[in-house]
């Protein structure tokens, strides 16, 4: 018989909230670090006649983001399914990204919607796996893209128009400062 570790989600406060996991609020805090805006469990929605409600909306530099955070992929296959059917019916123009394990340089991450060639980056049926956290050329702005920083696209908010900027290196901080945070010391 395979032992398994059952794991029990631990609600924690972090910025003046109290999330359902300790995982969720590792996310708030790297998405924090990026100063890339969320809001968490702002809206439900009906989708099927299910009721579902994403743990996060990201406002990221490529537009709105419709998050669920899992610890592994085939840890809850329910609640994979139902961002799935969230995910085809969800608000437009806007993504889904399902985020697995704490951030990390390299997280295993599904997005549906989106084409970052396209004019409009948020509005499209694919489905990807190989999207991680980047910056913007100029290393001020974040968002999920395909390895490598996200081609000409430039925020509207003022990016620089130039390359080189720091953007890797924030990732990295914003990873340390998610996966070291000792919650309720």
């Amino acid at each position: 018989m395979k032992w398994q570790r059952e794991m029990t989600a631990i609600p924690t406060p972090y910025g003046g909230i109290v999330f359902r996991s300790r995982l969720e609020a590792r996310w708030a805090l790297f998405l924090d670090h990026l100063h890339v805006k969320w809001e968490y469990e702002t809206q439900g929605f009906a989708t099927g006649g299910t009721a579902y409600l994403p743990d996060f909306v990201v406002f990221a530099a490529l537009g709105t983001l419709w998050t669920e955070i899992k610890p592994a992929y085939d840890n809850d296959p329910d609640g994979v399914a139902r961002w799935r059917k969230f995910a085809d019916q969800r608000p437009q123009p806007s993504r889904a990204a399902l985020l697995i394990g704490v951030p990390a340089p390299e997280n295993e991450t599904r997005v549906i919607g989106g084409d970052i060639n396209a004019d409009d980056p948020v509005k499209g049926p694919w489905e990807d796996d190989l999207q991680t956290w980047r910056p913007c050329p100029a290393g001020v702005h974040f968002d999920l893209a395909y390895p490598g920083r996200f081609r000409s696209k430039y925020a509207e908010d003022g990016c620089p128009q130039r390359h080189g900027g720091l953007g890797d290196e924030a990732i990295a901080d914003a990873v340390t400062a998610a996966r070291s945070e000792r919650f309720g010391r």
